[in-house]
């Protein structure tokens, strides 16, 4: 059987279930904390990544590069500092991608030219790189965990 669309965007539902694993069990002072000022607290993350969710969808749909900051600013605006909205938010809008990645790429073949965050490249090189964000972001999560929980057992809750 050949590889095709719907495996990556399997591969891209994937990535978003395994970063959700290293949230289960978040305290309440982990969701803000940084180890550095210039990095990301996971709830900043979370807001990232809906941004990441729409940008890649405007630039999909228009093949341009997207508008980061209204993005962002609006993402901020709609999440108005709630873990719990950030969460649902993160769903619908990850939801929302691998939808209109299946629509607009229906008739694609993966190695035709598309356009993720703004850059040009083969489809199935694009909904890939999608996936890193998640996978990189997991580790950032799992960072902040273990530098504020050192007991917390990695393997046992994300893979366990």
């Amino acid at each position: 059987m050949a590889f095709e669309l719907t495996d990556l965007i399997e591969g891209v539902r994937t990535s978003r279930r395994f970063f959700h694993r290293h949230l289960r069990g978040v305290t309440a002072e982990q969701w803000h904390w940084k180890p550095y000022p210039e990095c990301k607290s996971i709830f900043e993350t979370l807001t990232h990544q809906i941004t990441d969710d729409r940008a890649a969808m405007q630039s999909i749909q228009t093949g341009q590069m997207p508008a980061y900051d209204e993005i962002a600013s609006a993402v901020v605006d709609e999440v108005a500092g709630s873990i719990k909205i950030a969460l649902e938010i993160l769903g619908n809008s990850h939801n929302l991608l691998c939808d209109i990645l299946e629509v607009h790429f229906a008739n694609n073949d993966l190695g035709d030219d598309a356009c993720i965050w703004g850059e040009r490249m083969k489809l199935g090189r694009g909904i890939a790189f999608l996936s890193s964000e998640d996978y990189y972001h997991s580790g950032q999560v799992s960072f902040i965990r273990l530098a504020t929980d050192p007991t917390w057992d990695y393997y046992g809750e994300v893979y366990g």
